[in-house]
């Protein structure tokens, strides 16, 4: 039986970046980003970790952050990557299938740094550089690049762009089958759309990370997201 090794880009979105008034409230969090008057960094920042999945169902999470106080960390703190639970937040990600190969390149370059964190910068080396660093060293197609890598912003700008894309190839082979009946042809089976849909990195919309969070949330042990049944979700439904 061919095991599923997957890497995830897990995604705990700048609050910015969410409906404030319809996310927020969602998850009881606009209360405690305005009550004090100044928000928690972390919800305006994000944050980006790593899933790795050893293709017998389990799944590891790690971060990278700054051992120090949040005015430091623009000169430069001490790195450290760091294990992230099932109570660590989520609201999207990015999803790789990967072989057996890729898979122990993401634990070495995980390992690596582990050994030599070095130093953490807010704008130059951080949690988002850190995760497009494993998923490099895995050599997964379609890794943000550039500006986009280092930032949560960056990152999930990516993911809803790489969404979009999916979401035009579901309207694209719907409209395509429509021409085949009209014409009298057969219709191409949905196999073949999630098939493709599979194929590529699979990004995770918003609800589908955010329920997947809330129910995996209290499991003693972590389990990677299910692409046959996000993929499916892409191909019949919209968010």
């Amino acid at each position: 039986m061919k095991k599923n090794y997957q890497i995830t880009l897990y995604l705990d979105t700048p609050k910015p970046l969410l409906r404030p008034f319809k996310d927020f409230a969602k998850h009881n969090q606009l209360a405690s980003l305005f009550m004090n008057g100044v928000p928690d960094p972390a919800e305006v920042t994000g944050h980006a970790f790593i899933g790795l999945s050893d293709g017998k169902g389990r799944e590891i999470r790690v971060g990278y952050t700054g051992e120090g106080k949040m005015s430091k960390m623009i000169s430069g703190v001490d790195g450290v990557v760091i294990p992230h639970d099932n109570q660590d937040y989520y609201n999207e990600a990015i999803v790789w299938s990967i072989s057996k190969k890729q898979y122990k390149a993401a634990r070495r370059e995980i390992e690596k740094q582990q050994k030599n964190p070095g130093t953490y910068k807010l704008f130059e080396r951080n949690c988002s550089t850190f995760a497009t660093d494993v998923l490099k060293a895995a050599k997964v197609e379609d890794v943000p690049e550039g500006k986009l890598g280092l930032t949560p912003y960056g990152l999930v700008l990516k993911k809803r762009v790489m969404l979009a894309k999916r979401r035009m190839e579901v309207l694209n082979f719907k409209a395509k089958n429509v021409l085949r009946t009209l014409f009298g042809k057969k219709r191409a089976p949905t196999s073949e759309l999630l098939e493709s849909l599979r194929s590529k990195p699979v990004p995770v919309p918003i609800r589908v990370g955010t329920n997947d969070y809330r129910a995996k949330s209290t499991c003693k042990q972590l389990h990677p997201l299910d692409v046959k049944a996000i993929t499916a979700k892409l191909a019949f439904t919209r968010e």
